[in-house]
């Protein structure tokens, strides 16, 4: 059974436009790896529980604008339990598209 070429080639379009998706999120999936990284060696560092609150919100918000990721200090939650803590964070991360937005939504954290 002989495919008709204009299938063929449909399906060749669409296969190109998934691969090309998916390469232009691959960044933003690679960066949140790279921040979840960074925030559990930052929450497992022995001076992290010494630190402030404040202070490892301001080294988290830093770290995620290095690597181009829209995170705001109201969208790091930390929690302490025994003195060590916890971070936890979500944000949004818009992709716009000639055709349309897409909203990633991320998270990394500590646990």
């Amino acid at each position: 059974m002989k495919l008709p070429l204009w299938r063929l080639i449909t399906g060749i379009a669409v296969l190109g436009g998934f691969v090309l998706v998916m390469i232009t999120l691959a960044p933003v999936y690679i960066d949140n790896y790279r921040l979840r990284s960074y925030v559990r060696e930052l929450a497992a560092a022995p001076q992290a529980s010494a630190e402030s609150d404040d202070a490892l919100r301001s080294e988290v918000v830093a770290r995620a604008h290095q690597l181009d990721l829209p995170v705001a200090p109201g969208d790091v939650r930390i929690t302490r339990q025994s003195g060590k803590p916890h971070l936890d964070m979500s944000y949004k991360v818009k992709m716009e598209f000639t055709v349309y937005q897409v909203d990633l939504h991320m998270s990394a954290g500590s646990r």
